[in-house]
């Protein structure tokens, strides 16, 4: 079941923007899927592969780790195409 969350902070997401390519638009969701403090949507031009994805997210798993290890939260942060984003009436 979904809950509502607060938005990211500035530092987190400023941190998951530096771990992106310039072309990602960083969106601080409002709901969880699970019990994460954050979540976090990478959306990315519809183009990607599903490597260029996975590899993303293998960068963003490491520093949001940093993160939440510092201040004690847990944040999911996930790649998405902009079709799936706009699909789910997000954007």
């Amino acid at each position: 079941m979904k809950h509502a969350l607060e938005p990211g902070p500035q530092a987190l997401l400023e941190l998951v923007k530096q771990a992106t390519p310039p072309e990602a638009e960083i969106v601080s969701l409002a709901w969880a899927f699970e019990d994460e403090d954050y979540n976090i949507a990478v959306v990315m031009p519809d183009t990607i592969d599903r490597l260029t994805a996975r590899q993303i997210e293998d960068r963003l798993i490491d520093a949001v780790l940093d993160w939440d290890a510092a201040h004690h939260t847990f944040t999911l942060c996930k790649v998405w195409q902009q079709h799936e984003m706009t699909r789910a009436g997000v954007l």
